[in-house]
């Protein structure tokens, strides 16, 4: 009824949406929808998630997930901008990965500088991970570059758990060294740990020198 209803009035069409219990039909509802506002333009779009009720707050992750994940294919840049200045909530963490998805693959530098520019820590430290997590896979050596141009924080450290973690299995006594870098007690030792592991496996007696010098 939903897409019957959006071909001749798309403001019915998401009354009725609107009105829908939680479940299936409301789900799918949502992607239909989705589908159709973003093709009203970045605006209509935007507007049409924000407006969504912060009390169905499944529903409205959802949501602002699907907007973000087509804006950010349709126009990056703007997506970028909202999720830079939008109220920080779960869906906010969603459009931050489709952006990050979309944007790193080709110029992660940018991305970096951008992350750097978020308006709060949170939002931050997230996009750090999540930018380490896409670039590492494709270029570890630039990954490794811009991390060893920024100062350890915890901001950043979440990033280098990441980055170690991915580089474990080609270059467990490296991981070992990032995760020496931590500078949260407890993520660092459990980074370390698994660092250790792996090495153990490939050299002992590096990763009994490592675990006789390792940071408490």
């Amino acid at each position: 009824i939903v897409k019957g209803l959006m071909e001749t009035d798309l403001q019915a069409a998401n009354r009725l949406f609107f009105s829908l219990p939680s479940g299936s039909a409301k789900s799918q509802s949502s992607s239909i929808l989705a589908e159709r506002f973003a093709s009203e333009g970045t605006t209509a779009a935007i507007q049409w998630a924000e407006n969504f009720p912060k009390e169905d707050s499944k529903m409205r992750e959802k949501i602002l997930g699907q907007i973000g994940a087509k804006l950010a294919k349709e126009d990056l840049q703007s997506t970028a901008n909202w999720v830079k200045s939008m109220p920080l909530e779960r869906g906010t963490y969603r459009i931050l990965d489709n952006v990050i998805n979309q944007w790193a693959s080709h110029d992660p530098v940018a991305v970096a500088s951008w992350a750097d520019q978020l308006p709060d820590a949170e939002r931050k430290k997230h996009a750090f991970t999540q930018l380490v997590g896409k670039w590492a896979r494709f270029d570890p050596v630039a990954t490794a570059k811009w991390l060893n141009s920024e100062p350890s924080s915890p901001l950043l450290d979440p990033a280098v758990a990441t980055f170690a973690n991915l580089i474990k299995e080609k270059d467990p006594e490296g991981a070992v060294e990032w995760a020496e870098s931590i500078t949260d007690p407890e993520l660092r030792r459990k980074v370390m740990n698994n660092a250790l592991n792996t090495l153990l496996q490939n050299d002992p007696e590096k990763a009994k020198l490592w675990s006789k010098k390792r940071v408490p």
